[in-house]
């Protein structure tokens, strides 16, 4: 079996923007007064006794590059092979990735065109699309199956709109825990994250850590502190019920608030280094490699770092994952994003509807999420996914890691979605505020105080 891949996969989820905001007023304003919408493949024979669909996906990289794109192509031609005398399923890959597929997208919803289907990796076309009533509601056949509502997972909930309906599902979703050093723990006689029963317990880790001369992990002023906020927001019930109202908080001045912020100031960033602390971005990730390389006792990222520990320093024997810790005794929290994936077209006929809810059922099937999740490509929605079965199957290290961290996150107690998910463009304001936190510039009510500041701009 094929170990784990070692390349990141790509950001799930994408920020709405006032370009989307605009785009979307230009867009009805375009269809205004419109008739029946047309669409990409409008002078296909629909009326055809074998239907013919087109996907549009992202995954063209040569297995040389990126090995998960060819396993993915591979099980996209499966489909297309089981199905070939039903009707014609062409698979194609998009050189521009999920961020073209979505620009294209974007630009043709302004004619009136979207794709038969494809898969946009995350970035959201969702409220563009849907209020040009061009992609369609796949609630009524998750609810009619239950086995494909099972495969959908968190994301039948997570992607459930104010107005009952489902534009999309993921075969992968993004799954978040956090990966720690057992060597370094014990070097320092601190308790293990696997044993931890609250918060407590990692704010002793820490100090011991620190103690024994031991960096308890690096951060960024971006994604890793955002897992590590993300995590503390589900310590309680009040954290939690702060945390829920996510992009529709109308105030950052509430206990809960204060609280998690007044943690990662005085029990995180000031727990370690400027060295230790970079300034955020896509190429910052000095945090990830001081973990591997054994200088660092934890880590902040998501399942698909279990490729991570193939010949690192630290020793792949070290690495374990582990859930975020309650302050509910022994009670943990993952954070588990579904965003947007496959996406269908709201015009095509009664044949090529059936076609793609096919492919979508399939995608998400038991079957491909085992597949998914012991390649190594990344973390199923599937919640029949039997983990301790799939652990004997695999054979790399990695692989069987991946598959532990993937059962860690779908069995705890709590299942949040990340920062930015949750709060929207609130995540880029909240973790603008981690360098003033750490170097001591900026206070908590400081913090509050600009946070408001912008709800009352907007």
């Amino acid at each position: 079996m094929t170990g784990v891949q070692t390349c990141a996969l790509p950001i799930w989820t994408m920020k709405k923007t006032l370009a989307l905001l605009l785009t979307l007023l230009l867009i009805l304003g375009t269809l205004a007064g419109c008739g029946k919408t047309e669409k990409p493949g409008d002078d296909k024979e629909k009326d055809s006794e074998k239907a013919t669909i087109t996907f549009v996906h992202g995954y063209y990289h040569d297995e040389s590059e990126w090995p998960a794109a060819a396993q993915m192509r591979q099980i996209y031609q499966d489909f297309a092979d089981m199905h070939k005398d039903e009707f014609t399923f062409v698979a194609v890959p998009d050189e521009s990735g999920a961020e073209g597929i979505y620009n294209t997208a974007l630009n043709d919803i302004s004619g009136g065109k979207f794709y038969d289907i494809a898969d946009f990796g995350g970035w959201d076309i969702v409220p563009v699309a849907s209020a040009a009533g061009l992609i369609l509601d796949l609630k009524p056949y998750l609810d009619a199956d239950a086995n494909f509502k099972a495969g959908a997972g968190v994301c039948y909930d997570q992607n459930l709109t104010a107005d009952g309906k489902i534009y999309s599902v993921r075969e992968q979703i993004e799954a978040v825990g956090f990966w720690y050093n057992e060597a370094l723990f014990k070097q320092a006689g601190a308790k293990v994250p696997a044993e931890w029963d609250t918060w407590a317990d990692f704010e002793d880790a820490v100090k011991l850590l620190v103690d024994a001369g031991i960096t308890p992990f690096g951060l960024n002023a971006g994604w890793p502190t955002n897992i590590l906020t993300a995590g503390r927001f589900q310590a309680d019930a009040a954290t939690r019920a702060f945390y829920a109202k996510g992009a529709d908080v109308t105030s950052f001045d509430d206990p809960a608030f204060r609280e998690v912020m007044t943690f990662m100031q005085e029990k995180v960033l000031q727990q370690i280094d400027s060295a230790n602390f970079g300034p955020g971005g896509d190429d910052d990730e000095q945090y990830r490699t001081d973990f591997f390389d054994g200088k660092t006792a934890m880590l902040f990222n998501g399942v698909w770092d279990a490729g991570g520990s193939v010949g690192c320093m630290a020793g792949a024997e070290n690495i374990k994952p582990a859930n975020f810790p309650t302050n509910e005794s022994g009670k943990r929290a993952s954070l588990m994003s579904g965003g947007t994936g496959l996406v269908v077209s709201s015009g095509l006929t009664e044949a090529q509807t059936a076609a793609c809810i096919e492919f979508i059922k399939y995608m998400t099937s038991e079957e491909i999420a085992n597949k998914i999740i012991s390649y190594g490509i990344g973390m199923a929605p599937n919640t029949k996914v039997n983990y301790m079965s799939l652990i004997d199957k695999v054979d790399a290290p990695e692989a069987k890691l991946l598959v532990s961290a993937c059962q860690l996150c779908m069995e705890a107690d709590y299942q949040a979605l990340g920062l930015g998910n949750q709060f929207g463009d609130f995540e880029g304001e909240i973790q603008a505020k981690y360098a003033g936190l750490k170097d001591g510039s900026k206070t908590v009510d400081n913090v509050v105080s600009e946070l408001d500041a912008v709800i009352a701009a907007s």
